[in-house]
């Protein structure tokens, strides 16, 4: 072979290697061939030539070495953003495989499944890039001596040279997408989304792009885009006429000066209608601000968040105000629950709950970035995840909005419990600074060491510590409902295998069902003990899922729904659960919301005093717009629903959108990501913990019923 063609195979090896391993992740994960792909391509050629330069100049043992790093760098993430990817229909960020790695090892088999399921992929994008690469070196076509290397320095700063110029290619043909919110350009320049990025730019350029957000994500300076408010944006409907009113002819006394026959019987006098007790619809805030000490903050993050939040328009109590003032509150976190949960004879109690108090029909639970803890997060302090890990993160922040130090400020007892182990996500340092003393397996619960562990089981050890406490709130992580859904790799649904026997579905299908028929249990029980110790009607049970049963197949989804699921937004519907033995009649719920809007919907319903312009869901029950929000920055408004991976508006209403609107709304949904990032990495409830009225830090010691 000549001097030219063996220079050749040296130089476009990398590039041609790189570009095969990104078409064959976007074409296996994605199924199609787009404008994306030739965006992944042009930059794996860019990473390509760079890596041709690299493997040329220094000796032929080094240069083998970073060819074999450089390769199997971007082999490896491919497998392991399409295992995982179809695991837990996200990618993984690199900060959550340093920071998870240990507690992901519990869960191997699901790996191991995950991984046997994306063989097909797997060999295109791991196993055959690895062995070209192996047999290329062996016959010595690319990874060059230093002999050779002495000859070539200017060809090797010439593939230095055409990796920066196809870079720039790369930048520049962004702009053929448009520079829109989401686009590739977008999320290149300007906000970077892990699974937006890889998608649009590949895999090799979102790794690079995460990689960085890793190091250096954490020290950018908060963006808040120019924008009104959501409440700004109500449309004018084209209402349906209403009947008129016909006014009441209320008979009156006839006077004693008229000529009124004096046998007749005098008609009755009228009784004064009560006058109706007028509610109070001021606006849910606390006395703070927060103009003012934008004025005088001098660290620039603090004073733009303060600044955010003095512009925000806050929700207004209601007539559902302090409904619960006074009651327990228990509240959970389900694993894995989604309406396919319920069956009306399986699950009674689930069904009873789902059916009954405050009926929520167009509820939703997103998938964030680490599925269960995010699932929390989002819960437990009314924010937006940043990235991975948002609630270890918070371990060490001041959080005076959550429930725990809420009710501990009103002489409540505050506890939280998992059956799993305690140190799983870091719960063992997160939940004791939300202000609960916590509990868990080997951490003060008794539980059986199964997998996953019994809902139940956890309910009935936990209950006899707070039963008869004069006031408490409780707070339950479950975990019964946990992947994998077979009857072999699950034992609580093992253990209910004879309640679904009877049902029509496929075995996974059934195990689904049988595990959560476990938390029904719980819940069953829980019931029957708050009534037998007569304060049922005296306490609230809430709950939502942290996420859906993405363990479940989609094909088992579909045949439990009894229609084909739609990805976008219908797999993310789900119950959100508010509801006491004191309400006699449900309330139903049309609006839009999500897990994002209980922490301000409980307390007002509580009547605690908080700021509603801290939190970034809102009272489902007030006057405020809907706005549901997703991982990906799609969203859901009282009008429409709008998937940013396609730009495809569903309306939900008979109106015609202002020009303005989507973008408007981008913006705002943008605003509460930025916002939220900059709560959590700067402490920021720590800045106004003075200005808090009766706010708890340390856990009062407990009182017990006489």
């Amino acid at each position: 072979m000549s001097s030219f063609g063996k220079k050749s195979i040296r130089a476009l090896f990398f590039p041609v290697l790189f570009s095969f391993m990104e078409i064959a992740f976007h074409i296996y994960y994605y199924g199609r061939i787009d404008l994306y792909v030739l965006f992944a391509v042009l930059f794996a050629f860019s990473a390509g030539f760079a890596v041709s330069a690299l493997t040329g100049f220094f000796s032929r043992k080094a240069n083998i070495i970073i060819a074999w790093i450089a390769t199997l760098f971007v082999a490896i993430f491919c497998s392991l953003q399409m295992v995982y990817g179809h695991i837990f229909t996200k990618f993984i960020s690199l900060s959550s495989v340093v920071e998870n790695a240990g507690d992901a090892s519990e869960f191997w088999k699901q790996a191991l499944h995950g991984i046997i399921d994306c063989i097909p992929g797997l060999i295109f994008v791991l196993i055959i890039p690895i062995a070209v690469l192996a047999v290329m070196i062996r016959k010595n076509l690319i990874c060059g001596g230093s002999e050779e290397r002495k000859q070539s320095f200017i060809y090797q700063g010439i593939c230095l040279g055409i990796g920066i110029v196809f870079n720039i290619i790369a930048v520049l043909m962004l702009l053929v997408g448009g520079k829109e919110n989401f686009t590739a350009y977008d999320l290149y320049h300007n906000d970077f989304m892990l699974d937006l990025g890889i998608e649009r730019l590949g895999v090799i350029t979102g790794t690079q792009k995460d990689i960085y957000g890793f190091f250096f994500g954490d020290k950018e300076d908060i963006k808040i885009e120019d924008t009104t408010d959501l409440s700004s944006l109500i449309i004018e409907e084209n209402p349906t006429p209403m009947p008129s009113a016909i006014p009441t002819q209320i008979p009156t006394q006839t006077p004693d000066n008229d000529n009124t026959d004096p046998g007749a019987t005098p008609l009755p006098t009228a009784t004064p209608l009560p006058t109706p007790t007028p509610i109070d619809t001021s606006p849910n805030v606390l006395d703070i601000d927060f103009a003012a000490l934008a004025e005088t903050e001098k660290n620039s993050e603090i004073k733009a968040i303060h600044k955010y939040i003095s512009e925000q328009q806050p929700t207004k109590k209601n007539e559902y105000t302090g409904m619960f003032k006074g009651y327990n509150l228990i509240y959970l976190v389900c694993e894995g629950f989604s309406p396919w949960a319920v069956d009306e004879n399986v699950t009674p109690t689930l069904y009873k709950l789902t059916h009954e108090g405050f009926v929520f029909e167009n509820f939703y639970t997103p998938i964030w970035y680490t599925s269960t803890s995010d699932g929390e997060y989002v819960a437990l302090q009314g924010l937006i995840p940043y990235s991975a890990n948002s609630f270890k993160r918070s371990k060490n922040n001041a959080l005076p909005m959550c429930f725990g130090w809420q009710f501990l400020k009103l002489g409540y007892t505050s506890r939280a419990y998992h059956a799993h182990t305690a140190t799983y996500y870091g719960r063992n340092e997160t939940h004791p600074n939300l202000g609960y003393e916590f509990k868990a397996k080997k951490a003060g619960l008794q539980i059986t060491d199964v997998w996953p562990e019994s809902d139940l089981e956890m309910i009935q050890n936990s209950l006899p510590d707070y039963i008869n406490d004069e006031h408490f709130h409780v707070y339950y992580m479950t975990v019964s409902g946990h992947m994998e859904y077979t009857f072999s790799g699950n034992t609580q649904a093992a253990h209910n295998k004879d309640a679904v026997k009877d049902l029509p579905y496929s075995s996974n299908a059934k195990a689904y069902i049988a595990c959560n028929k476990e938390l029904d249990k719980a819940l069953e029980y829980l019931i029957a003990e708050l009534e037998a110790a007569g304060i049922a009607d005296k306490t609230v049970i809430a709950f939502s899922a942290d996420h859906y049963p993405y363990g479940l197949e989609k094909e088992c989804i579909d045949e439990l729904a009894g229609h084909e699921v739609e990805k976008e937004f219908e797999l993310y519907k789900n119950y959100g659960v508010i509801w006491s033995a004191s309400m006699k009649e449900p309330v139903v719920i049309d609006k839009p919301c999500s897990s994002l809007d209980l922490v301000p919907t409980i307390s007002n319903l509580f009547g605690l005093e908080y700021d509603s312009r801290l939190l970034m869901g809102t009272d489902i029950l007030s006057d405020s717009p809907a706005l549901v929000i997703f991982s990906d920055k799609s969203f859901i408004t009282d009008y429409c629903m709008y998937n940013v991976n396609n730009g495809k508006v569903t309306m939900l209403k008979d109106v015609e959108l202002p020009d303005n609107y989507l973008s408007s709304v981008m913006a705002i949904v943008k605003n509460k990501f930025n916002i939220s990032k900059s709560i959590l990495l700067n402490n920021y409830y720590k800045y106004i913990m003075d200005y808090i009225p009766g706010v708890v830090t340390e856990r009062p010691k407990y009182t017990k019923k006489e």
